[in-house]
């Protein structure tokens, strides 16, 4: 008695592999996307974190109710990391001891390196107003994901007080605009761009 073979034929053979290639282009494209994302995500978590640690070096006791530029006598703005705009890319940036140094004199702990080059910018009169931003460029396009913090402080009628302006947030290379509106939501991170990585 002859033994009738079995098996998948040729055709259902392709037509699998081509399922599958179709499945896998439209997952790889927002596999990636999501890969971007997550890395993105944390420039807005260490600006809230670099700003909550600022308000509490701002409201400490015996302190002098301004912000602080991280312990540097220098020009606006303060960038956290000394070498960071020319490392900023596709990888991590790797602090050094004197950039831990400055970010733990606002009780700001670094663990390892980031994505993000992180900058600080108090008014230039009282000090009383305040911007923090972060800038990624994880993505490798050139064009930077900025998101910036602005909290001015109030006066007893709700608005800004004029007691110094408010500083804008210079991030470089942004894919949106590079100079934010100031107002309501004040003391929230804020997307330039959402779009941008």
């Amino acid at each position: 008695m002859k033994k009738v073979a079995k098996g998948f034929t040729l055709i259902e053979l392709m037509i699998v592999v081509a399922i599958i290639g179709i499945l896998a282009a439209i997952a790889i494209p927002n596999f990636l996307r999501y890969q971007l994302r997550a890395k993105a995500s944390e420039i807005k978590e260490n600006v809230n974190a670099i700003f909550k640690a600022e308000e509490a070096f701002k409201n400490r006791e015996q302190g002098t109710g301004l912000y602080s530029l991280f312990n540097a006598a220098t020009t606006l703005p303060k960038q956290v990391q000394a070498t960071c705009e020319a490392a900023m890319g596709t990888a991590k940036i790797t602090w050094l001891p004197a950039d831990y140094s400055d970010a733990q004199y606002v009780d700001w702990m670094v663990e390892g390196a980031t994505y993000g080059c992180y900058t600080v910018t108090p008014a230039t009169t009282s000090a009383i107003h305040f911007t923090v931003f972060g800038e990624s460029n994880i993505d490798g396009d050139d064009v930077n994901n900025c998101v910036y913090l602005y909290k001015a402080t109030l006066t007893s009628a709700g608005s800004a007080s004029t007691n110094g302006t408010g500083v804008t947030a210079a991030c470089a290379r942004t894919g949106g605009a590079t100079v934010p509106t100031f107002g309501a939501p004040w003391g929230t991170p804020q997307a330039l761009d959402p779009n941008v990585f």
